[in-house]
């Protein structure tokens, strides 16, 4: 679970003690943007709005320490598999338009770029693969923002059918394996002990 009191817990993170009005705004503006092109959209129980996954996400990534460039890929991170081709050309005009030094909207680009999957890919597990393999030469944060994702999705599959948590099981293994090495280099083990956690529990809907 996380804490309800996670945003009062220690420090603020850098990106609040750092030009903090410039940089909330700007997640604020993705945040908005990402609730519109999800409108409509729902996550596998038919009744959950979708957006309610990235915005855990982006908390997660906010709890485990992300900068605000983490934090608005997170918000971003699912617009480029599943929205519309009219939604994808908004997003590449909003990195554009955002009020970020030019390196950082590179590293976003970066970031959503490995984070997303390629449809020409056939098989979802080869397509997985392909993005993790691509997650592990983009940007550091890429590989948190894809812990926090799988951890949701994770806690999210309770319940589901014996066939498709073996296989989501599986995959998150392939997560754990192979970004391990690299969350511990960059200071994400804590989200990493997480997920491996939440694999390993019997999970339950109430």
């Amino acid at each position: 679970m996380i804490p309800a009191d996670f945003l009062t817990m220690g420090e603020p993170p850098d990106f609040v003690r750092q030009d903090p009005a410039r940089r909330l705004l700007a997640i604020k503006v993705v945040a908005d943007h990402a609730t519109r092109a999800h409108k409509g959209q729902f996550r596998r129980d038919r009744q959950t709005p979708f957006i309610s996954h990235p915005a855990k996400v982006a908390a997660l990534t906010g709890m485990f320490g992300g900068s605000h460039i983490a934090i608005m890929s997170a918000w971003l991170h699912d617009v480029y598999e599943d929205c519309t081709p009219e939604w994808i050309m908004k997003t590449d005009s909003l990195l554009f338009s955002l009020s970020l030094i030019p390196d950082e909207k590179v590293e976003m680009g970066a970031i959503l770029d490995a984070l997303t999957k390629k449809n020409t890919i056939r098989g979802k597990g080869a397509r997985l693969s392909d993005s993790i393999d691509r997650i592990l030469n983009a940007p550091p944060e890429a590989t948190l923002v894809k812990l926090c994702d799988r951890i949701d999705n994770l806690l999210d599959s309770a319940g589901r059918n014996g066939r498709f948590t073996r296989r989501y099981l599986a995959s998150t293994d392939e997560i754990i394996e192979k970004l391990s090495t690299r969350a511990a280099l960059y200071g994400y083990g804590t989200a990493l002990d997480l997920l491996v956690t939440i694999r390993n529990s019997e999970l339950k809907m109430e």
